[in-house]
């Protein structure tokens, strides 16, 4: 029935088209800074320096990027792969914000219409609806990666000029962990959904971790954690956000084990929470 009710609404299309567009303006952008990057590396003498703005500044303390940065990893002169486009817009939680809007609008849509109620007593665990939300999220979440990746593979051959992939042994892993990491960002958002009863305080959490405004939060909560004596505390690297972001373009296995393990923590937490409050819940 969720999976029904996903393939009939009307957003689940909306969002790929704006994302479609989004995507390739993005990499029209990104060609262009690809182009004045390589020319002004063939006209650089040999002893310049070049400073990236994202670099540390001379405290040696790095200034937190709020916002989503698409930023090409191809070293100027070298044929942009479909990897790297990926990469780019991936690490930006550029394609989580799109696939984040029609999760929570989705989750929050029987509820708030009040079709909920003909559902809920209908089966024999209301918990079972919640594991359905999650699953019918999830599979949109993996169609909407791989229709990615076929965006950027027609821009990789029309705006570089060739098809290439990158290279397989790095990208398939890469590819892989970055599915399930999406897959529980979105099922906590829809757990998140059912808990608080509020798309539009769901919608404005979940464009928030998007953007990189959950840095100020955990900063906050590390500087607290070390002044209470827990040492260095690195609590970004350990959520789905963090993972998203950090995850190498060569990951190992450890690195993809990790990320895994991670996926795996915060999609049973979250969606036995969602499920155990739905269930408890007078709806």
């Amino acid at each position: 029935m969720e999976t029904y009710r996903m393939l009939h609404t009307r957003s689940a299309y909306v969002i790929l088209i704006v994302l479609t567009g989004c995507v390739l303006f993005t990499n029209i952008m990104s060609r262009d800074e690809y182009r004045a990057d390589t020319r002004k590396a063939a006209e650089a003498s040999v002893d310049m320096v070049q400073v990236s703005p994202s670099s540390p500044d001379e405290s040696g303390e790095e200034t937190p990027n709020l916002g989503m940065t698409v930023t090409l990893p191809t070293t100027p002169g070298e044929q942009v792969t479909v990897f790297d486009l990926f990469a780019a817009n991936i690490q930006g939680r550029f394609i989580a914000l799109f696939i984040a809007i029609f999760t929570i609008l989705f989750s929050g849509a029987d509820m708030s219409s009040g079709y909920v109620k003909n559902t809920a007593g209908q089966v024999r665990s209301r918990a079972a609806l919640v594991a359905a939300k999650a699953v019918a999220v999830m599979v949109y979440t993996v169609f909407t990666i791989l229709f990615f990746v076929a965006i950027e593979a027609i821009s990789d051959a029309l705006l570089f000029g060739a098809l290439a992939w990158g290279d397989p042994g790095e990208f398939l892993p890469y590819l892989g962990a970055q599915t399930a990491l999406h897959c529980t960002f979105m099922v906590v958002l829809c757990a998140l959904t059912v808990i608080i009863r509020s798309s539009v305080l769901s919608m404005v959490l979940g464009v928030l971790l998007c953007q990189n405004l959950a840095i100020l939060l955990y900063g906050g909560a590390e500087t607290l954690l070390r002044r209470m004596g827990a040492g260095d505390v690195d609590i970004i690297s350990h959520t789905i956000t963090g993972k998203i972001a950090m995850l190498p373009l060569a990951p190992s296995a450890s690195d993809v084990t990790g990320a895994l393990l991670t996926a795996a923590l915060f999609l049973v937490l979250s969606a036995g929470l969602g499920a155990l409050v739905f269930q408890k819940r007078d709806v």
